[in-house]
């Protein structure tokens, strides 16, 4: 009867350590894995947003970056041409200007003459005139040009 007893505890004890070993592994198994999963699942997303956000930070960055740095250049190019255009036909109509003022004071030159020099004979007085008309456009062509729009700018007053 020992011998039955010893055979049976032995059975016994191989039969419940394997139920035994199986639940456990099983309970072990399931816990761990879930465990793990979770872990996984928080460390890499955590990862992955932490990348996907310094990737898309980095090329929001450059692209706004580069949209910005193309609109200020076009704006200022434009503002820029747009100024310098103003600025050279303001250049051209002041010098426009001083030319005509010089044309006009030259050819109110020419009628000055026979009012200030009445001499009987046309020759004599065609020829004061020309003296006269070299001599002034002399005189305005060898002043600085502010001197001659300082001095009609006088005369109209």
């Amino acid at each position: 009867m020992e011998a039955l007893y010893k055979a049976l505890c032995k059975a016994l004890y191989k039969a419940l350590y394997k139920a035994l070993h199986e639940a456990l592994h099983k309970a072990l198994y399931e816990a761990l894995h879930e465990a793990l999963h979770e872990a996984l699942h928080e460390a890499l997303h955590e990862a992955l947003y932490k990348a996907l956000h310094e990737a898309l930070h980095e090329a929001l960055y450059e692209a706004l970056h580069k949209a910005l740095y193309e609109a200020l250049y076009k704006a200022l190019y434009e503002a820029l041409h747009e100024a310098l255009y103003k600025a050279l036909c303001i250049e051209a109509l002041h010098k426009a200007l001083r030319e005509a003022l010089r044309t006009e004071a030259l050819h109110e030159a020419l009628y000055w003459v026979p009012a200030i020099f009445p001499i009987a004979s046309t020759r004599i007085s065609a020829y004061v005139a020309a003296l006269f008309f070299t001599l002034l456009s002399f005189l305005i062509f060898s002043l600085p040009r502010e001197a001659l729009e300082r001095q009609l700018a006088e005369d109209r007053c």
